[in-house]
């Protein structure tokens, strides 16, 4: 698969000028305890929004105790966003999938755009979101994470480098199953009333599926680029752990697409992502655990592996 993959060439849709006054759009933003990322986050969505009156924010707060909504309603009071195209929802249920069900269940606008407190979006991705969305097979749209080339390159870096690669690939053919949450987009025709599972995380692949099965395209686009605000930070062991188990539990309960799908040409991008996300990790895991019981009953079995 990665040869074939890294054999053809990810082809570049060229951006069609589109008003965006002819689309409803509404940019939810959860937070939860995000008092660092609040105010750089809401200047920097402002601005890419302020010219489109058309395009609605809703900062989602869940159940924050450090001034996060306090300090959100303190600078959105302060901009020069109309008073009619903002507003702050609260939840006192803790969860980011419990905060998007809820603002969900308010609106009906035709474009929903989600994105991270933490990250820091490049300028220009509304444009590229609503060209790409009005595609008439796409239903959803997800930018990549930078990165950085250096002599120093962490392992990181390297995967993200060779994931980003692969999920450009398989967007360019049809779908890639692995999406990334810190931007985000879809348009409400192709997902109909989907709601998320407050259960699992994933957000991002839980709405990818849901548009796959659907029968419709969910693509990253390469011009969407996105980055922590925090140059060095980068995600903590419980957070990589915590996305994994949400990644790993909507790829087994959306498997049958690998082989049922009303989009064919995702099938192998979706087979790939369960052996590589769920399968592989589980046989290595055994295969080391087998391997240090075997030995543990005594050396010499290295001379009778079998």
């Amino acid at each position: 698969y990665w040869i074939m993959m890294n054999s053809s060439k990810p082809s570049t849709p060229e951006i069609k000028e589109i008003p965006i006054a002819e689309n409803e759009i509404c940019v939810i933003l959860p937070m939860r305890n995000e008092i660092t990322n609040v105010e750089r986050k809401l200047l920097s969505i402002i601005e890419e929004i302020l010219p489109h009156p058309s395009v609605e924010l809703i900062v989602a707060d869940s159940n924050s105790d450090d001034g996060t909504k306090d300090i959100a309603k303190e600078i959105l009071e302060e901009s020069t966003l109309e008073n009619d195209r903002w507003k702050i929802m609260e939840f006192d249920v803790k969860g980011k999938n419990v905060a998007l069900n809820g603002v969900l269940e308010t609106i009906n606008s035709e474009i929903i755009v989600i994105s991270d407190a933490d990250a820091f979006v490049s300028p220009g991705w509304l444009k590229i979101i609503c060209s790409r969305i009005k595609e008439r097979d796409i239903g959803v749209v997800s930018g990549i994470e930078s990165v950085v080339s250096t002599d120093n390159q962490s392992f990181d870096d390297y995967y993200r480098g060779k994931s980003n690669r692969l999920r450009i690939l398989e967007s360019s053919i049809d779908s890639t199953p692995v999406l990334e949450g810190s931007i985000l987009a879809w348009k409400s025709s192709a997902l109909g009333s989907f709601r998320l599972n407050d259960r699992m995380n994933a957000d991002d692949a839980q709405i990818g599926f849901a548009a796959i099965r659907r029968g419709y395209r969910a693509i990253v686009d390469w011009r969407i680029t996105f980055r922590g605000f925090e140059e060095a930070q980068r995600r903590t062991l419980k957070e990589s752990v915590r996305r994994a188990q949400g990644l790993s539990i909507v790829l087994i309960k959306n498997s049958y697409l690998a082989i049922s799908n009303p989009r064919k040409s995702s099938r192998m991008a979706i087979f790939n992502a369960l052996f590589l996300y769920v399968i592989f990790p589980w046989v290595a895991f055994l295969f080391t655990m087998n391997s240090m019981f075997a030995f543990s009953i005594g050396p010499g079995i290295g001379n009778n592996w079998e």
